[in-house]
């Protein structure tokens, strides 16, 4: 009735009610703060959820505009993301608000590196370098800016300088040995990824690079066990997965290198470099029919891959259907025109043809793009002689037999030979 107080427990259960009212207001206040945002925003990048982190982010920096923090973080979670634009326009924001940041001029730094931008990000890392010589870090993002641009002294020099300040530095030791082992200094690389590897046993980069080390010096098994390991630390690493089914088809069991290609299948990587090696796999075991259906799948997913057009030339002439062959081989060298073997094919194929001066031509183009291929070498001297230009083709003879001599020499390793 109108006038009449609440007896006592209703007038209790009022209150109970308004403060509760009143403290999930205060929580909503509070999971709305801008440290919470924060917090949350980093749990999603680091989660794998970069996109997420910056709507939130987004969205924070519109309540506060001069928060650096929020700035520097919404620019890593776009450069988590790959938005390398929006994240170099965040981190300058923070950089505008906080000039003396080192964090935001390495993020800078990162970004900038990532656009191909070397010479600006190497102006970032000097700035901090500069304010603080000792910066862990700094100098290995150097040495993988000019090892990048191929400038080797150097690159190791800024190396050795982080590894002077942190001598336990795995990711530095790991870069400087795939730096060595790309240029060829297997052990040296060797010992660098060893260490890399007894600091940070679950190194997915380290573990592969070490066990392509080990398979140079033909220790087979110990690279293919270290490549296992590679592959368990980063199961979704779609390289790891082709160079490991690789391995195991030249140097293990060709079952298990199906076995790997078939379970990465199975985890949804769908990936055409997987089909192309699975591709490859069927072909040399002469499953020609799965070979075909499998490279073909490889197109599907992207149509503009020139490896899978070439590889699937190569199956279709295994089964003698030039025709078909020539065909695949010809798109493969529209859509790669770098590629020196699919020309030393479709010259192979219309040689046989009598069209020898398209063929010679073919020949030399290849050989223009890799000087190093016996076979191209071999064929251009056959098409030579048939054309009456015996001078020249006693030259290839020659160049062909100078080239397999080097070849039984180094027992194959780093020369191209076209099979």
């Amino acid at each position: 009735m109108p006038g009449r107080s609440l007896s006592p427990p209703r007038r209790h259960a009022c209150l109970l009610i308004a403060v509760c009212v009143a403290l999930i207001a205060a929580a909503r206040c509070g999971d709305s703060s801008p440290a919470s945002t924060i917090s949350q925003a980093r749990r999603l990048r680091e989660a794998g959820r970069p996109a997420e982190a910056a709507t939130l982010l987004t969205d924070l920096v519109r309540r506060v505009p001069r928060d650096f923090t929020a700035h520097y973080e919404l620019a890593q979670a776009w450069h988590a993301a790959g938005k390398e634009e929006d994240a170099l326009t965040e981190v300058a924001s923070a950089i505008e608000i906080s000039p003396a940041s080192p964090d935001a001029r390495l993020l800078r730094a990162d970004v900038l590196a990532t656009l191909g931008r070397d010479d600006e990000a190497l102006s970032e890392l000097r700035q901090v370098v500069t304010a603080n010589p000792s910066r862990a870090g700094v100098h290995r993002r150097m040495g993988i800016i000019h090892a990048k641009a191929g400038r080797t002294e150097q690159s190791v020099n800024q190396f050795e300088k982080e590894l002077a300040v942190n001598p336990k530095d795995a990711d530095t030791l790991t870069e400087l040995g795939v730096f060595f082992f790309q240029a060829g200094k297997v052990q040296e690389a060797a010992e660098r990824l060893e260490r890399a590897v007894s600091l940070s046993p679950g190194s997915a980069r380290a573990l592969r690079f070490l066990g392509e080390a080990r398979i140079k010096q033909s220790r087979y098994q110990e690279g293919l066990d270290l490549q296992t390991r590679a592959l368990d630390a980063d199961p979704k690493n779609v390289q790891l997965v082709v160079n490991h089914a690789a391995a195991l088809e030249s140097y293990g069991d060709p079952h298990d290198a199906e076995a790997v290609l078939k379970a990465a299948l199975d985890r949804g990587l769908e990936d055409e470099r997987i089909y192309i090696q699975l591709g490859k796999h069927y072909r040399g075991r002469l499953r020609f029919d799965e070979a075909m259906a499998t490279l073909e799948r490889a197109i599907e997913i992207v149509p503009g891959n020139g490896e899978a057009h070439f590889e699937l030339g190569k199956t279709y002439r295994s089964q003698g259907k030039y025709d078909e062959a020539l065909k695949e081989f010809r798109e493969a060298s529209r859509l790669a025109p770098s590629d020196p073997y699919a020309y030393y094919y479709i010259g192979s194929i219309i040689a046989t043809r009598g069209q020898l001066r398209e063929a010679v031509t073919l020949f030399r183009r290849s050989l223009e793009l890799d000087p190093l291929n016996p076979k191209a070498h071999y064929a251009l001297a056959q098409a030579l002689q048939k054309t009456g230009r015996r001078e020249e083709a006693e030259r290839e003879l020659a160049m062909h037999a100078d080239l397999l001599k080097r070849l039984r020499e180094i027992r194959h390793e780093g020369v191209a030979t076209a099979d």
